[in-house]
């Protein structure tokens, strides 16, 4: 697909459209280098449907532009290539991401959207469960509209979404502890642990489990470790070097 310049009133933004929070510092990027990265858009008519660059519209709009770089694709999957495009990026707030996995499950197999957003099958499927949770909690547009606007995350959602009732569900979201103070430092460590795929996979693995389970798991891998490392000078001789080694490195 080459890029070509589009005239900016000819682009709509679909009434599904997942909508991203509008960052200052993006349309300071592109003040600064007069560089925009390609919107992506699907042609109608004599019209052009956004599929991703919604916040580089409204800068474009910001700074009065007539046309803005787009690629321009025939692709009918718009929904699955729009979610994937904002998912990967961390772009997509939590809300958005529950009905749109919704929808999508509506048409495509959970391992087929599992591949698309790079996740693991059961955590599409909780993602699923999830929504129709959600969808049964009863919210008005209205609603919806201000859980986007708050951008809550879906992590936040997902630890909420068991609670019985809306009034509990948004109280859990709101919800704060007393006496934790948010420092820049504390900001930049979760950034960085967030861009993590390790710990990113352990956060999911945490989800799909339950805490309580995960810690019944760490004190029965403790009782073996234990057992493994108080016994091991008796079993050394029935051992193969490289298994020694690995426990030898493990009882440390």
């Amino acid at each position: 697909m080459d890029v070509q310049n589009i005239p900016l009133d000819r682009i709509i933004i679909p009434d599904n459209y997942i909508l991203t929070l509008h960052r200052r510092n993006t349309c300071e990027a592109i003040r600064v280098s007069g560089i925009m990265m390609p919107v992506v858009v699907r042609k109608e008519g004599d019209r052009y449907v956004l599929i991703d660059g919604y916040e580089r519209i409204q800068c474009a709009k910001e700074f009065a532009w007539k046309e803005v770089p787009a690629l321009i694709t025939d692709d009918p999957r718009t929904d699955v290539l729009r979610l994937a495009l904002n998912y990967v990026r961390g772009r997509v707030c939590g809300v958005d991401v529950l009905l749109y996995v919704w929808q999508m499950v509506q048409q495509y197999d959970v391992s087929v959207l599992a591949k698309i957003l790079g996740r693991e099958y059961d955590t599409i499927r909780r993602y699923k469960a999830a929504a129709e949770h959600f969808l049964m909690l009863g919210f008005s547009k209205e609603e919806i509209q201000e859980l986007h606007r708050q951008c809550i995350s879906l992590r936040r959602i997902l630890k909420c979404i068991d609670e019985p009732d809306k009034k509990s569900f948004l109280n859990c979201l709101t919800y704060k502890p007393l006496n934790k103070k948010v420092s820049p430092e504390l900001i930049k460590m979760a950034a960085e642990m967030e861009k993590n795929p390790e710990v990113r996979a352990a956060v999911d693995v945490v989800e799909a489990l339950g805490k309580d389970k995960i810690m019944s798991c760490v004190e029965i891998w403790d009782l073996a470790k234990k057992t493994i490392c108080t016994r091991l000078e008796q079993y050394k001789h029935k051992l193969l070097p490289e298994d020694l080694r690995l426990l030898e490195s493990l009882c440390q």
